[in-house]
């Protein structure tokens, strides 16, 4: 359900809902010299809105329909194909074919608080499935694992798969290109309190789509984008005292390389730092931070400065899914809760801001056609404002039984003065109920 901010008279149509049905269906094999892994995917939603534009889409159902054309968008395709060779090489895994991958989630720590940090704060953050959309994405490629002692090493050569907003999901995009390799490292111990990582990443888009995202106005008849990435994380989480534990986390990442006819440099940085009291009722833990990602300050030279995010998980950062980690500036505060063992609580606030008055509103999950208008990103123009909007966020995961689990989420936004020129009301609600059943 969304009831988008509410655009100026004769715009498009921001309150609606929809309706979408996944079903995933795969097969393992598993032996000492390899595991071979196929699945498929079919999605079908129902009621997507026709006239969710203006200015811009109204919210995601609006762009699954730009995407389809149709309000019954639906689809069967190859979601895995792979395999994975466990003895070629000593402590080596090879795996080829369709598969999924997530940056920054190559290695497990051996800490559970780590992964839970890792998982929602650090993977995917550049590179990963675009898991939380319907059509998702997959990778075609190669990748290597080598594994020694406390150190991990990971390299890639991959081609991402239509998909994410894009019903024409599976079919391989070979107009972007992947490559990069990360290390792993965690501390001394029998569960490490550190975990420590450093990675570069090679993005290459040639894609025949039109769209070019950035504040210069320039035309585009396909993409050409070539960035280098270069960066690290750090995560931390000493074994607790006293029912208490904290964590911490540092993640930054710098880009040099082209942007169309431009040369690009950007930054970004996120520092967090979290508490949990685990022996007391519900397991309380409050978590802060705050993230810079760099926008561009002049559109009219020969440099672009917007941080590009490539291709992540938006919204494992952006909840709402109203905006990127590019020009993009994000102070949180977050509290989760157990107050029960199978019953999980989330709550978030977000102040939300752009990094540069100069550059653009920036919202997308990255490529999602390999042909056509849609770059993946797009930018809405931020009428020299700074502030975008500040959210406040809450989900209830519900484990009913084992393999059956439901979840609701509820978001309110209030536009700041990046949104106030464009639309006549500055409230934004985005909810939605999702009910899973395995078997």
């Amino acid at each position: 359900m969304w009831r988008f901010f509410e655009p100026r008279p004769g715009g498009g149509n921001n309150e609606y809902a929809f309706a979408a049905n996944r079903l995933f269906a795969g097969v393992l094999r598993t032996s000492r010299g390899y595991d071979l892994a196929a699945a498929l995917q079919y999605v079908h939603f129902g009621g997507l809105p026709s006239d969710a534009v203006g200015p811009g889409p109204l919210g995601t159902g609006a762009v699954y329909y730009a995407h389809a054309g149709r309000s019954d968008s639906h689809q069967v395709y190859l979601r895995y194909a792979n395999v994975r060779l466990k003895r070629l090489l000593p402590a080596t895994t090879i795996q080829v074919g369709r598969m999924p991958y997530a940056s920054g989630g190559e290695a497990a720590s051996g800490n559970p608080k780590i992964e839970t940090v890792n998982l929602q704060h650090v993977a995917a953050r550049l590179v990963g499935e675009f898991g939380w959309s319907m059509y998702q994405r997959a990778y075609d490629g190669v990748r290597v694992d080598t594994a020694l002692h406390r150190w991990t090493a990971t390299a890639f050569a991959l081609h991402p798969t239509q998909g994410g907003f894009e019903d024409a999901a599976g079919l391989m995009m070979p107009g972007v290109t992947v490559l990069g390799g990360a290390a792993t490292i965690s501390s001394a111990a029998a569960q490490p309190s550190v975990q420590y990582q450093v990675f570069t990443y090679r993005y290459r888009d040639t894609r025949a789509v039109s769209q070019r995202p950035d504040n210069t106005g320039r035309p585009a008849a396909a993409a050409d984008v070539a960035i280098n990435t270069f960066g690290g994380a750090i995560v931390a989480a000493p074994s607790p005292r006293n029912g208490r534990q904290w964590d911490g986390l540092v993640w930054t990442a710098v880009q040099t390389g082209s942007w169309y006819e431009q040369s690009h440099r950007a930054a970004s940085v996120a520092i967090e730092a979290g508490h949990q009291w685990a022996a007391r009722p519900w397991q309380p833990w409050l978590r802060a931070g705050y993230l810079y990602a760099s926008g561009d300050g002049e559109p009219s030279d020969n440099r672009h400065g917007t941080f590009f995010e490539m291709l992540p998980t938006v919204r494992q950062y952006a909840q709402s899914a109203l905006y990127s980690q590019m020009n993009n500036t994000d102070l949180f505060a977050q509290a989760l809760a157990k107050p029960r063992p199978t019953i999980s609580v989330r709550i978030d606030w977000h102040r939300v801001g752009l990094a540069s008055s100069r550059d653009g509103w920036y919202f997308g999950s990255g490529a999602t056609q390999q042909h056509g208008s849609i770059f993946g990103f797009a930018a809405r123009p931020s009428f020299g404002a700074t502030h975008l909007a500040s959210i406040g966020e809450g989900s209830l995961d519900y484990a009913i039984a084992t393999r059956w689990s439901v979840t609701g989420y509820v978001a309110v936004g209030r536009g700041g003065g990046v949104v106030a020129p464009a639309f006549s009301g500055r409230t934004m609600t985005f909810g939605y109920l999702e009910n899973v059943l395995q078997f």
